[in-house]
């Protein structure tokens, strides 16, 4: 089975928000971060181990505005791909805006051009309504993703529902999943967040033709704030696609604002 990277940002993108909600205090100020993750994956009665890791740097101000630009290898058995992002928000008053472009050069199984945007609202009482939009170009197809959400934010607590709306161009198949994750303050130096996302076709998006491709990921997370400039973020997570997929995920990411 040739998995797609379409699934990943469902584990590590929540690990590298955790590790950008530092105290305000260290806001607006340069950055720098590391993530890592290590999966073991059972794909097509096979054994092997994925490994990503990633480095990145940019400025972020107290939720009003931030960029960033990273680096990131992924590695599947004898495989390895490397990809190049940026990424920035604005907020203006209840509007946020968002976007990102990622790049690799000549991947193996990573898409070769990644475009998204995404447009938020506060829409009163902790609500926050998003729309999102995802284009990913593979080396055998185009992917196109519309992400609508929900959030909820209350006394430093956060829910927030997603969906994944898919569809492939190439082969035109569709897929939709459902994402659920939460966070909470377990106290100042301390937040803990979890989540699971349930569907079909979410690691073959790009690659595979089978309409019976249920699948689930479960992830968990805690964020400790070891001094006000580091933070450090480590996490845990599961996966099943049928027919003949598995994956356990160890994550690590760490963040020293300046």
């Amino acid at each position: 089975m040739r998995a797609s990277n379409y699934a990943r940002p469902l584990l590590l993108s929540v690990l590298l928000v955790a590790i950008g909600l530092t105290p305000a205090r260290a806001q607006g100020r340069p950055f720098l971060e590391w993530a890592g993750e290590l999966s073991l994956v059972r794909s097509g009665g096979e054994d092997t181990t994925w490994l990503t890791s990633r480095v990145a740097g940019g400025v972020q101000e107290d939720g009003r505005y931030g960029w960033t630009l990273a680096a990131e290898h992924h590695r599947r058995g004898d495989l390895g791909d490397w990809v190049g992002q940026a990424s920035a928000f604005r907020r203006s008053g209840a509007w946020t805006v968002s976007g990102g472009v990622g790049l690799a050069k000549d991947p193996e199984f990573i898409y070769r051009r990644s475009l998204e945007g995404e447009l938020a609202r506060i829409v009163g009482r902790g609500f926050v309504a998003h729309g999102g939009y995802r284009y990913l170009r593979f080396r055998d197809a185009t992917v196109h993703v519309v992400q609508p959400a929900v959030s909820w934010y209350v006394r430093g607590h956060e829910l927030q529902a997603r969906g994944f709306l898919v569809r492939n161009t190439t082969t035109d198949e569709r897929s939709a999943t459902v994402l659920l994750r939460g966070s909470l303050e377990a106290s100042p130096r301390v937040r803990l967040a979890a989540g699971a996302a349930f569907g079909n076709r979410i690691f073959d998006a790009a690659a595979i033709r089978n309409t019976n491709a249920e699948a689930w990921v479960v992830f968990g997370f805690a964020r400790f704030v070891i001094t006000p400039h580091f933070t450090v973020v480590a996490g845990a997570g599961g996966a099943h696609e049928e027919p003949m997929f598995e994956q356990r995920t160890l994550t690590l990411g760490a963040r020293w604002t300046f």
